[in-house]
């Protein structure tokens, strides 16, 4: 089977799970389908290099996360604030006794967040969620570690 084949089948089969993932970091439907968008176009280009085509989806989820790391990195605006005008704001008590799993890890750090979705809602291995992060597989397993212990404090 060619590789442009290939990657259309995966693409049929795995079309919504790369958007949720894609959607983790955007945190919006246009942004989320901004970046699936022109992460299948770059997998495109690139599909000649996907050596193991057992791999494809750590591979294409790789893509899906550096597409997104990058648009965040370019829209990312830092608004300081005066220290009278911290002092106004209310202050909040979160109640989450109502909320799932995607409200409760929209609060976590996007770091703890990617991990939680590739491992349990993509069913992706700890070295499979390693390597689409590019992290070490140690790194991996303190973040979920310490994102699990975080949505036990929530809870």
């Amino acid at each position: 089977m060619k590789k442009t084949n290939m990657f259309e089948k995966f693409m049929d089969d795995n079309i919504d799970a790369a958007y949720r993932f894609a959607f983790t970091y955007a945190k919006n439907k246009e942004d989320a389908e901004d970046i699936l968008n022109e992460s299948v176009v770059k997998a495109l280009r690139s599909l000649h290099t996907l050596k193991d085509p057992d791999k494809i989806k750590p591979w294409f989820f790789t893509i899906i996360a550096r597409t997104a790391l990058n648009q965040i990195k370019s829209r990312q605006k830092i608004i300081f604030m005066e220290q009278r005008d911290m002092e106004t704001l209310e202050t909040v008590t979160d109640d989450y006794s109502n909320m799932d799993f995607a409200q409760l890890i929209a609060h976590l750090d996007p770091k703890y967040k990617a991990i939680l979705v590739l491992r349990f809602l993509e069913d992706m291995t700890i070295a499979e969620t390693a390597q689409v992060l590019g992290l070490s597989e140690s790194t991996v397993k303190t973040r979920l570690y310490r994102a699990l212990e975080l949505l036990k404090r929530e809870l």
